[in-house]
């Protein structure tokens, strides 16, 4: 990298993620960092583009947004911070043992959801990528508009998960089961909620008759606590060998999520990220508003 010319977007998309496998960044934080790893002199981060923002900054906001689609790094509950997922690890483990680095190429080629992701409906594949080509500075109204969206949904999701802690704990163990029904698992009109049974909320016959088996549903509407190793052992001793789905309003310690590790394929945890990432997809006490479709001209 030439060091009297700022890096491009797609350079900056490996140095981000790696950035982000760290330590969890906003767009402020990791500018500040790449600034001074890369070594970008203050006058350079004072360039700007025709639309008044810096350039520098703007590009690494386009290296988020790529590896955001990409799902390699996603939202913490912190506001406008992100962390590396499961699928970015794989990714920079794949990458060191090719010797590659992680840039549009390698995300359109080894990302199963970006194009879905980028959810551009006037164009194919070639021309998005004939596009990306002239992304210029001219178009930081477009990043501004995506920040404007994270901070939409990042009050969204507080707002979806305090609304959902206020349930009564019948009201949340049925939410749980309208979830995991409307996820395609099981039958709503066998579903039947149990009380005072050994911490077991809920139960779903996988079909009618059930003969396919039980999917039993644990729910813990808690605010700060997390859930424990002991709580995932009792969870899995009550189920035996049946399926089972733990759900909780708060995370899983570290200790619980090994615990519950080795019987993945028949156990799942939803902690609330998940819960209402869920929620969203599937409209369980929220409802699509509007989509809007944002033209480039070619």
């Amino acid at each position: 990298m030439h060091p009297n010319i700022l890096p491009t977007y797609n350079d900056l998309i490996d140095y981000v993620i790696k950035l982000i496998k760290s330590d969890p960044q906003t767009r402020k934080s990791a500018s500040a960092s790449l600034a001074k790893l890369l070594k970008i002199s203050n006058e350079q981060q004072q360039i700007k583009s025709s639309s008044g923002t810096f350039t520098f900054e703007n590009r690494v906001g386009w290296a988020f947004t790529y590896l955001t689609k990409a799902e390699y790094i996603k939202k913490t509950s912190k506001k406008a911070q992100y962390e590396i997922t499961e699928l970015g690890i794989l990714a920079l483990q794949n990458a060191s043992e090719k010797k590659l680095i992680i840039d549009t190429k390698y995300l359109e080629e080894n990302s199963l959801n970006y194009w879905d992701n980028w959810k551009v409906n006037t164009l194919d594949k070639n021309q998005i990528s004939n596009a990306k080509e002239d992304i210029v500075d001219d178009e930081d109204p477009f990043m501004n508009l995506e920040e404007s969206i994270d901070e939409f949904n990042a009050q969204f999701e507080i707002e979806l998960l305090n609304k959902i802690k206020n349930l009564s704990w019948q009201d949340f163990e049925d939410l749980c089961s309208q979830l995991i029904e409307k996820m395609g698992y099981g039958v709503a009109s066998t579903r039947t909620l149990r009380q005072h049974d050994g911490g077991i909320d809920g139960e779903i016959l996988e079909d009618e008759l059930g003969i396919k088996g039980v999917i039993y549903i644990q729910a813990k509407k808690y605010d700060t606590n997390n859930v424990g190793v002991g709580d995932i052992k009792s969870f899995l001793h009550t189920i035996n060998k049946n399926k089972g789905i733990f759900i909780t309003t708060a995370d899983f310690t570290k200790e619980a999520k090994l615990e519950a590790k080795p019987y993945r394929g028949r156990v799942a945890l939803i902690n609330k990220d998940d819960l209402i990432k869920y929620c969203k997809k599937f409209e369980i006490k929220c409802i699509k508003q509007s989509t809007v479709d944002i033209f480039k001209v070619l």
